[in-house]
């Protein structure tokens, strides 16, 4: 038997290029440093990290979501299926029967990205362990009627590599909180460690959850940004943390932040015709700037852009307040932050608001950022029993128009 296969190379030739694809295949081809697994307490001082370096990572899990299909529905395990035992099991409780258990999750002490396609497989049986457990032993009388409407078959991924740049961001970062001047995201999850080997380690707790925050800490942008590729940058969980860092900075919202800062400075570096390093030790002011121009936030870091007109008004007033202060239109922050507020909210609409110069000034745009509640459910959830108070489309309360 003959079996001939054929490679396309498709060659891609550009400035500035951003790697974004969470394993960082891509970056790790370019040649750019990385690490990955544990680091050991000695290398970082940091204190949940192990005793000694290994080459451990968080796993990878699948989901799944359930139907009530209002009769008795009788499940037969896969033959495949890997035996779950409860009573081995520490801290792995079952108490949502719609939308999976994220703690059938394995990692690797080797080469998670090479072993995906195992652990992918392994996954499935011992996902379907589990739900054996819940429909056929009797413990889960609530799960008679329920059948399985959609199971994950792509893992979700929490770990893998993690590329090098100027600076890596550790614990003991995180937990001081401390302030970096080119600080361009920030994160506040807690240091949630899954533990090695995931459900193959049944024994320990799934997920270790180290120290919560009091509130949010700063990463920098030297962080993502490749230390030996000078042309190329990241975001996401592959940046330039440690692993126990990663803990925390990987959750998804903080790896957009990172994402938006990236896409920023690459617009810069187009434009200006320099490298992302160069951002850092000559832009980085810019860069915030611009970014805060955008209603982004940064702690620690209010707007000052020399061109706002309204850090030099004399005067300010409004017709009525329900909230806030008139005057924290102009502070630079685009948050309200713990115990401090940095908004103005009028009595009701049709209101009007002044700023007054003594001397003449001239304008060449009026740019108005609204509080387009933050706090509304907008995220489409797999779970669809949790979208029913999901606004579709449009937000009724954002700005249409204007006279």
């Amino acid at each position: 038997m003959l079996a001939i296969y054929y490679r396309t190379e498709v060659v891609i030739n550009a400035k500035i290029f951003v790697d974004c694809s969470g394993d960082g295949l891509f970056a790790a081809t370019s040649g750019a440093e990385y690490r990955t697994g544990r680091e050991g307490k000695a290398e970082f001082g940091e204190k949940y990290a192990p005793d000694e370096p290994d080459g451990w990572m968080m796993g990878e899990s699948i989901m799944m979501i359930t139907k009530d299909m209002g009769r008795p529905v009788p499940f037969y395990p896969p033959s495949y299926t890997k035996k779950f035992d409860a009573s081995k099991a520490v801290d792995r409780k079952i108490k949502n029967l719609k939308e999976g258990f994220w703690w059938v999750e394995l990692g690797s002490p080797k080469d998670i990205i090479a072993d995906r396609e195992k652990n992918r497989h392994d996954l499935m049986a011992y996902f379907y362990g589990v739900w054996d457990y819940v429909k056929n032993s009797g413990e889960y009388p609530e799960a008679a009627n329920l059948s399985l409407e959609w199971v994950g078959s792509l893992p979700g991924k929490r770990e893998s590599r993690r590329f090098m740049g100027d600076y890596i961001l550790t614990e003991k970062d995180l937990l001081s909180y401390k302030h970096f001047d080119d600080a361009v995201a920030w994160g506040g999850w807690s240091l949630d460690e899954h533990c090695p080997g995931g459900i193959l380690s049944l024994d320990q707790r799934p997920s270790y959850f180290h120290e919560r925050f009091k509130k949010v800490y700063e990463i920098p942008y030297r962080c993502l940004y490749s230390k030996n590729v000078p042309n190329l940058m990241f975001a996401g969980r592959n940046v330039s943390v440690s692993h126990m860092a990663l803990s925390s900075t990987r959750i998804i919202g903080t790896c957009c932040m990172m994402g938006q800062a990236v896409g920023v400075a690459t617009a810069m570096c187009i434009e200006k015709n320099i490298n992302p390093r160069e951002i850092y030790l000559s832009y980085i002011d810019e860069l915030q700037e611009r970014m805060l121009r955008n209603d982004y936030y940064i702690p620690n870091r209010p707007a000052n852009d020399s061109n706002d007109l309204t850090r030099t008004v004399d005067k300010v007033w409004a017709t009525s307040t329900s909230s806030g202060d008139v005057h924290n239109l102009f502070d630079g922050v685009a948050r309200d932050e713990e115990n401090k507020i940095h908004h103005w909210q009028s009595d009701g609409l049709n209101e009007k608001l002044f700023l007054e110069w003594k001397k003449p000034v001239e304008m060449s745009s009026v740019e108005i950022k609204f509080d387009t509640n933050l706090h509304r459910k907008i995220m489409m959830h797999k779970n669809p029993a949790k979208n029913f108070d999901q606004v579709p489309g449009m937000l009724l309360n954002l700005l249409k128009h204007s006279r």
